[in-house]
C-alpha cells in the first residue's frame, strides 16, 4: 500500500476515535436520560415536563450513587420513549417489563418490584373473567406501545383485536360510549387514575388479575451507561434488602 494513503488512513482512524471518545464523554458530561411511561402511577407519571415517580426516585437514587446526573424527563408517548431509547437518545427507562423484542435494543436489571394487570369496566358491566380465552368474544381497549407481560401479549397477538388509543381518559371514554367491554391495565395506576379523576360512580376492577409482571430499570445498548447495569444491580440489591426501595413506592402510591 502507498505510504502516503496508510499515514492517510491512520489519521483518519484516529481522528474517528478521537471523536467517538469525545462525543461519549460530552454525553457523559451532561448527564444520563431517563424517560419513562406518561400515565402508570405510582411508578412513573408525567408532571408537566418531567416524569416522575417512584420509578424515576430510584433512578436518581442509584445514579447519583454512581456520580451520575439523572435528567428525568418527559420525552413523549410511551411508544415513543421505547423508540427514543432504541435509538439511545434516551439511556435509560425508569419501568418496563419484559419482552423479547425490547430486550433487542436494552439491557435489563433485575426487578425491584411487580405489577397487577386487571381489566377495568364500567360500572355494572362487570362480565364472568376467568382465563384469558374469556376475552375473546369481548371488545377490549388498551393504550398504544404497552406490554402485559410477553405470554399476554402474545395472546392478544394471536387471540384478540383489541382497539389502542393514546391515553387511559380515551380507554375510559370507550367503556362508557359501550364502544369497550374491558380495558386493560396495571391496578395500582387504575386506582390512582380513577380516585385523581373521580371516577368510582363511572368504572370499576375486576376482581381476577390478567397476570402480575415484574418491573425493570433499562438501559439501551447505544448508551454510553450500559456498562454500569453490574453496579446498578449492585444497588438495587442493596436498596431492596434495606427497605429503600419499598418505601419510596409506598410513599408515591399514597400521593
Amino acid at each position: 500500500m502507498n505510504k502516503k494513503i496508510l499515514i492517510a488512513l491512520v489519521i483518519i482512524l484516529v481522528f474517528i476515535c478521537v471523536a467517538y471518545v469525545f462525543s461519549t464523554n460530552n454525553k457523559q458530561a451532561k448527564g444520563l436520560v431517563a424517560s419513562g411511561h406518561p400515565a402508570w402511577s405510582p411508578i412513573m407519571y408525567q408532571d408537566n415536563n418531567q416524569i416522575v415517580g417512584a420509578g424515576p426516585e430510584i433512578v436518581k437514587k442509584i445514579f447519583s450513587e454512581l456520580g451520575i446526573i439523572v435528567d428525568s424527563r418527559y420525552e413523549g408517548t410511551w411508544d415513543v420513549v421505547q423508540e427514543k431509547a432504541r435509538s439511545g437518545v434516551v439511556d435509560v427507562l425508569v419501568a418496563a417489563y419484559k419482552t423479547a423484542e425490547r430486550e433487542s435494543y436494552m439491557v435489563y436489571s433485575n426487578p425491584y418490584t411487580f405489577d397487577p394487570i386487571v381489566l377495568v369496566v364500567k360500572k355494572g358491566n362487570a362480565f364472568v373473567y376467568d382465563k384469558w380465552e374469556d376475552l375473546i368474544s369481548k371488545k377490549g381497549v388498551v393504550t398504544i406501545g404497552d406490554s402485559y407481560g410477553q405470554d399476554f401479549d402474545n395472546f392478544v397477538k394471536e387471540k384478540l383485536t383489541p382497539v389502542k388509543v393514546a391515553t387511559p381518559g380515551e380507554a375510559i371514554g370507550l367503556l362508557n360510549k359501550g364502544e369497550a367491554d374491558y380495558f386493560v391495565y396495571a391496578l395500582y395506576s387504575a386506582q390512582n387514575f380513577i380516585s385523581e379523576n373521580q371516577l368510582s360512580e363511572q368504572v370499576e376492577i375486576m376482581p381476577k388479575n390478567i397476570s402480575s409482571e415484574n418491573f425493570y430499570l433499562t438501559i439501551s445498548k447505544k448508551s454510553p451507561y450500559v456498562n454500569l447495569m453490574p453496579k446498578v444491580n449492585d444497588l438495587l440489591k442493596k436498596y431492596t434488602e434495606d427497605g429503600t426501595i419499598s418505601r419510596i413506592i409506598e410513599q408515591y402510591n399514597k400521593k
